[in-house]
């Protein structure tokens, strides 16, 4: 993952006898020109010591932002906010976003500046800085919305990956944005659990309809013969929605839902359409405890790039953090849809002008924005995560920049990045780091069968006990590819079984007969690209040799049992040694 430098804030203004008071003192202080001498004249003054939150109101969420502090606690603890010796005098109100964030507002005729800094100075306090809200990354009055259709995923290939992707487990793409509109009939069945922080609730809603239309991009269902399909196709792709804001987000919520969705096992990819241009010491902290638990962060580059923009050519939050993939947006001619913003911190381009998805009122709509082309890219790094669940973070991101499609000036740019992501390449290239891998298991005399498929080379059977191999059953652990197994047995009494394929079981199960042989092959358009092998434990004899595809191992003529088996999918041409021989006949 590419490193990106960090654009702090300097804090100015500060007095610097300010530094060295403790919370309470220096509330006091910013409220009353006198000194606090004893605990009397803090009954005067009303003051009350904060134990929890719950003793003040709640953050007023039409309250004033600008007073509003953002606290991300290095660890859960019931005592986090004792800890931070607040007192009434200081403190409006105060809230908890999460088990690890707090979001407090302070008094008017409070210094906030030096509140941050001496709640940055508490040993409990991971990050403190200020909320802020944060604007989404859409044009929904832009003149470029009109009628079309769904070019964008022609333009990056996933036309061709569409049905390329069977997986079992489940790939969570978290969605930061305005919620989702959870019963849009195009995205049935794509939607895992999140969370609502605007409502403090499981349900999430979508009274905006951004984040709806950012999630159609990802996974909206494919071959249903409605609306379009997200780039995820029938991959297991699925939205894990979390609503932090309405129009706009705030960065407490963003920060609280960035660390659930970092801490969950089954969210992979994070996408974030929306950005703003100061530099925050809590998103940044937020975005860095998702990096470290290896998830995929992906954000819109923003939509200043216009030339009469104040904001053009300015680096864009959370897009320029280190470890987030920074989005920009082409047209459908491939070029530099002209709102899109630029600066050294692009990393990839996807289609983000006049681009086809579904709305929050249950129907689908045209839209522009580089708010679009981030969940473009996101959707594409859940398929290769689909297609290749040992990548990290960083394999993706290479994934994607070293087959994107140049475009702008030779190598990467300001404008595109390295260019425009070709999911198909990229699959392919996720696909050739994975090879094929065998899967089986076998049901053993006096055990039954094994709990676990075994995988590549590793034994399947009993080692040194004499019990025979009484059936098996064989399958891929296919990340894409075109290609199936089918496999026959040689049973005591019985002969040669018919061939089955792909899991079903071929042997006896409770009739006490031994597998005496066993031949295996590949099916399927891409079978060509690999080489299969296997061989048998034979009672009396051993290891045989390694067979090659559609060859036969075992024995024949001696009523002699399989005690274990391995088998190895490799590339094709993979140097292997087949000397000594997979199959004895008896000549009698």
């Amino acid at each position: 993952m590419k490193s990106k430098k960090k654009h702090r804030l300097s804090l100015f203004g500060i007095a610097l006898l300010m530094f060295f008071l403790p919370a309470p003192i220096l509330a006091n202080e910013a409220v009353h020109s006198g000194e606090i001498s004893n605990s009397s004249e803090v009954q005067v003054n009303d003051q009350m010591t904060i134990n929890a939150l719950t003793e003040i109101p709640d953050v007023d969420n039409n309250g004033n932002i600008d007073q509003q502090v953002v606290i991300i606690y290095k660890n859960t603890s019931p005592f986090n906010v004792q800890s931070l010796s607040l007192s009434t005098n200081e403190i409006a109100s105060g809230e908890a976003v999460s088990d690890r964030v707090d979001v407090l507002e302070v008094k008017s005729d409070v210094d906030i500046d030096a509140f941050i800094k001496t709640m940055n100075e508490n040993p409990n306090v991971l990050v403190a800085d200020r909320n802020r809200v944060i604007r989404t990354y859409s044009l929904p009055d832009d003149p470029y919305v009109t009628d079309g259709k769904a070019w964008q995923f022609v333009s990056i290939g996933a036309d061709k990956t569409w049905d390329q992707v069977a997986n079992s487990e489940t790939i969570g793409v978290a969605v930061l944005d305005t919620g989702l509109n959870t019963n849009h009939p195009d995205l049935a069945g794509r939607i895992i659990s999140g969370y609502d922080y605007v409502t403090k609730s499981t349900e999430v809603t979508d009274q905006d309809g951004h984040g709806t239309l950012v999630s159609g991009f990802i996974a909206a269902v494919a071959d249903n013969g409605i609306g379009l399909s997200g780039v995820a196709g029938t991959a297991n792709v699925k939205i894990a929605p979390y609503r932090v804001g309405t129009k706009g987000l705030s960065v407490a919520n963003i920060c609280a839902a960035l660390m659930d969705a970092a801490d969950r096992s089954d969210i992979k990819v994070i996408n974030m359409s929306y950005g703003g241009y100061e530099y925050n010491n809590s998103e940044a902290a937020a975005i860095q405890y998702a990096k470290d638990r290896g998830k995929v962060l992906v954000a819109s580059a923003g939509n200043e790039g216009e030339i009469t923009d104040p904001e053009v050519g300015l680096a864009s939050y959370p897009a320029s953090y280190d470890g987030v993939i920074s989005v920009a947006a082409t047209d459908s001619s491939n070029g530099r849809a002209s709102f899109s913003q630029y600066n050294n911190m692009v990393d990839l381009a996807a289609p983000g002008e006049n681009v086809y998805t579904t709305a929050f009122t249950g129907g689908y709509t045209y839209d522009s924005g580089t708010s679009f082309s981030s969940p473009i890219v996101a959707g594409a790094c859940g398929v290769l995560l689909a297609a290749n669940g040992n990548l990290s973070a960083s394999d993706v991101e290479t994934a994607l920049t070293t087959t994107a499609l140049d475009l702008g000036d030779p190598g990467k740019d300001d404008y595109f990045g390295y260019g425009l992501i070709q999911l198909d390449q990229a699959l392919v290239k996720v696909l050739t780091d994975k090879p094929l891998t065998a899967l089986y298991k076998t049901h053993i005399q006096n055990i039954g069968w094994e709990p676990d498929f075994k995988r590549n080379g590793e034994l399947s059977g009993s080692s040194g006990l004499g019990y025979r191999l009484e059936a098996i059953s064989i399958t891929l652990d296919n990340p894409g590819y075109d290609v199936g197994v089918t496999y026959r047995t040689h049973i005591q009494d019985i002969g040669w079984q018919d061939w089955r394929y792909n899991g079903e079981s071929s042997g006896t199960s409770g009739e006490g007969r031994r597998l005496e042989a066993i031949q295996i092959k590949l099916t399927g358009a891409d079978a060509d690209q690999f080489d299969l092998y296997y061989r048998t434990h034979v009672q009396n004899l051993g290891w045989l040799g390694w067979a090659g595809a559609d060859e036969q191992s075992g024995t024949a003529g001696y009523g002699y049992r399989l005690e274990s088996i391995q088998i190895m999918v490799v590339p094709k041409g993979t140097p292997f040694d087949t000397s000594g021989d997979s199959f004895i006949t008896n000549p009698i």
